[in-house]
C-alpha cells in the first residue's frame, strides 16, 4: 500500500516532465518552421539568400512574429491536450472558469496597462527617462503586436505556467512549491531576454511570475492573470522602446540614469524591481477587497 501511494505521489512529476519535454520540442519545431518561412520569403524578395543576423527592424519583427505565431498556438493545443488527458480533472480545475471570464480578462488587461502607464509617467515626470515619439509610427506592425502577439503571449504563457504546470505542481507538492517551481521555470523560459541572466533581471522576472500566480489564486481563475500579462506586455512594448526584436515601440525610451537604477528597454533596474514589487503588493492586498466588494454587491442585488 505504501509503495502504491508513493507511486501516485510521483505521477504529477512524470506528467510535468513529459509536458516540459514535449513543450520544448513543440516550441522549437514551430519556431524553426516560422523562421524557415520568413527566411524563404525574404530571400525571394531580395533575390538571394539573406543573413537573418543583419536584417532590418521590419524583417526582425517579421521573424519574431513568425516564431511566436508558429510556436505559441501549437503550445496552446499541447497544453489543452494535457489538460484533457488529466483524469477526473475539469478545465475549471486548471483555472479556466466560465463565470466572470470576460470581467477578469478585461480587468486584468486594464490593471496591467495602467500599472506600466503609472511607472512610465513617474519616470517621465522625475526626468529619470526621456520619452520621445518616433518620427514615423509603424502602425501596421503595432496593430499586429497589439491585437495578435500580446494577447497570444499572455494566453499561452499563463495557460502553460499558471494553468497546467502550477495546478499539477500544487497537486504534487503543495501551493507554495507550485509558485516557486513555476516561477523558476518562467525565469528559465525568459533567459536571453534583457538582463534576465543577471540578478536584477532574474528578480524582476520572478517577481512578475509570483504576481501572476497570486492573481491566479486570488481571482480563482486564469482570466485575470492572462489579461494582466497581456496588458503589461502591450503597454511596455508600445512605449518602452525597442527591445531588439523589432517590436514597434511608439516612443524612444532613453534613461538619464545608470542602467542599474532604471534599465534600458527590456532590462530591469532597481527602481523597475521596486515597481514590480508594488504591483505584487497591490494584487495581494487590493484584489481580495475588490473581490469581497463584488460578492457583497451581487448578494445585495439578488436579495
Amino acid at each position: 500500500m505504501g509503495e502504491q501511494k508513493r507511486g501516485i505521489n510521483w505521477l504529477p512529476l512524470a506528467r510535468i516532465t513529459l509536458f516540459l519535454v514535449l513543450a520544448v520540442l513543440t516550441g522549437l519545431f514551430g519556431a524553426l518552421m516560422g523562421v524557415a518561412i520568413v527566411w524563404a520569403w525574404l530571400s525571394l524578395e531580395h533575390g538571394a539568400p539573406v543573413e537573418l543576423s543583419s536584417v532590418s527592424p521590419e524583417s526582425r519583427f517579421a521573424i519574431s512574429t513568425a516564431i511566436i505565431s508558429g510556436s505559441y498556438p501549437l503550445l496552446v493545443l499541447l497544453t489543452f491536450a494535457f489538460m484533457r488527458r488529466a483524469r477526473e480533472r475539469s478545465l475549471e480545475w486548471f483555472g479556466l472558469v466560465r463565470e466572470g471570464w470576460l470581467k477578469g480578462l478585461v480587468g486584468g488587461f486594464l490593471f496591467g496597462a495602467v500599472f506600466v502607464a503609472i511607472m512610465f509617467s513617474f519616470y517621465a515626470a522625475t526626468g529619470l527617462v526621456k520619452f520621445e515619439l518616433v518620427e514615423e509610427i509603424p502602425l501596421k506592425r503595432w496593430l499586429v503586436m497589439s491585437f495578435w502577439l500580446c494577447p497570444l503571449i499572455g494566453l499561452t504563457e499563463e495557460l502553460i505556467f499558471r494553468g497546467y504546470l502550477m495546478s499539477v505542481a500544487e497537486e504534487w507538492r503543495g501551493r507554495k512549491f507550485a509558485v516557486v517551481f513555476t516561477s523558476l521555470l518562467f525565469w528559465l523560459a525568459h533567459l536571453g531576454q534583457g538582463n534576465a541572466h543577471e540578478l536584477l533581471g532574474a528578480a524582476g522576472v520572478a517577481t512578475l511570475s509570483v504576481t501572476f500566480a497570486f492573481a491566479r489564486y486570488l481571482s480563482g481563475g486564469l482570466w485575470l492573470p492572462i489579461g494582466l500579462h497581456a496588458g503589461y506586455d502591450w503597454m511596455a512594448l508600445s512605449f518602452g522602446g525597442d527591445v531588439g526584436l523589432g517590436f514597434p515601440a511608439l516612443t524612444r525610451f532613453q534613461p538619464n540614469v545608470p542602467s542599474w537604477l532604471v534599465g534600458p528597454s527590456g532590462h530591469v533596474g532597481v527602481l523597475d524591481l521596486a515597481f514590480y514589487l508594488a504591483l505584487l503588493f497591490a494584487i495581494v492586498f487590493l484584489l481580495p477587497r475588490f473581490g469581497a466588494m463584488g460578492r457583497s454587491y451581487r448578494e445585495t442585488t439578488r436579495n
